[in-house]
């Protein structure tokens, strides 16, 4: 039966093949560099027809990963689109409502508030130490930055400049050791000064009397009391509260609202509303000559002898002056006449 029939060219390939391959490992073995060339000639062949026959599928699955991409990005600027249209008419509304706000003040004969101006500033170095953290913006003197103006990005308080130069700032960052603002906590009315730690997100605020009711979560936000930084921009929101029965006061521990770990680009607000006015150097010398300070003046001045009182001796008689003891024309003395 055809079935059972042998092959015989098929059984002398296998042979032939089973002895090409004993003899490749016996060079092998022996460290013939025929060997390497050969089995360095094959591998180079199977591994082209390898990447060639899985070539199509590389390039459909890199085909595939692109249109998904251009997808996403189309998603992505469509979905921008629309938040800048609806940031556009919330702007709108803004502005309607400032002006009605400010024309409130008029009549009230209040001050108007002014939108701060802004300068994007990009981040180019971080200066972290045990001290403070800080970082370098790309924007300085020539910009119009100065020491002490806020830094803000989209979140709340990022910071305020330290220092500038000439094209380029230091911005010391709300979680400083060493930096401190007037905020005021959540909707409890509270004033207080927000502490930086010179931990990474960490604040505190202490002495905080326990009347206030405080819980996690709230947001602390400016209060313009400072003249540094501008009214009712967010700054953290409390995440502990440490309550010590022995004492009348509450500590709280906050987190800012900034993402200071992923800083790229900050707003700097080079105009702040409530920033105070530059001091007037004509004023200040005028006031410097206050009446009370006059009258401090006046005295340290010696004063007349002759308005002092003196204190005499009993039957103590004072000497004439010179118009009674000049002697009269006739010689006699003016007593004698």
């Amino acid at each position: 039966m055809a079935l059972f029939e042998s092959h015989r060219p098929g059984i002398t390939k296998l042979l032939i093949l089973v002895l090409l391959s004993v003899l490749f490992m016996a060079l092998d073995r022996a460290g013939s560099i025929w060997a390497l060339r050969i089995t360095t000639g094959i591998g180079s062949v199977t591994d082209g027809i390898s990447r060639l026959v899985q070539a199509p599928a590389q390039w459909g699955q890199n085909l595939s990963a692109s249109f998904q991409d251009n997808l996403k990005k189309t998603d992505t600027i469509t979905q921008l689109r629309q938040e800048n249209l609806l940031l556009k008419g919330q702007m709108q509304q803004f502005f309607d409502l400032q002006n009605e706000v400010n024309h409130l003040k008029k009549l009230l004969h209040g001050q108007d508030s002014v939108v701060p101006n802004v300068l994007l500033a990009r981040l180019i170095a971080v200066n972290d130490s045990p001290e403070q953290q800080s970082f370098t913006i790309n924007r300085g003197i020539n910009d119009g930055v100065k020491p002490g103006q806020p830094v803000i990005d989209g979140e709340g308080i990022v910071g305020q400049i330290l220092r500038s130069s000439l094209s380029g700032a230091v911005v010391v960052e709300v979680d400083s050791r060493r930096h401190a603002l007037s905020v005021s906590l959540g909707d409890t009315g509270f004033v207080g000064i927000l502490n930086g730690t010179g931990k990474r997100n960490t604040l505190t605020m202490d002495r905080i009397p326990e009347r206030y009711p405080i819980k996690v979560g709230d947001l602390l936000t400016t209060t313009g009391l400072d003249g540094v930084f501008p009214k009712g921009y967010p700054v953290a929101r409390v995440s502990q509260i440490h309550d010590d029965k022995s004492q009348a006061f509450i500590n709280i521990t906050a987190t800012p609202v900034a993402n200071l770990n992923q800083v790229t680009e900050v707003l700097v607000l080079t105009d702040p509303p409530d920033a105070p006015p530059p001091p007037n150097r004509a004023t200040e010398a005028a006031t410097t000559q206050s009446q009370p300070l006059l009258n401090l003046i006046n005295a340290g001045k010696p004063q007349d002898p002759l308005a002092l009182p003196l204190l005499l001796p009993p039957g103590f008689k004072p000497l004439p002056d010179a118009a009674t003891a000049r002697p009269a024309a006739n010689g006699k003395p003016p007593h004698a006449q």
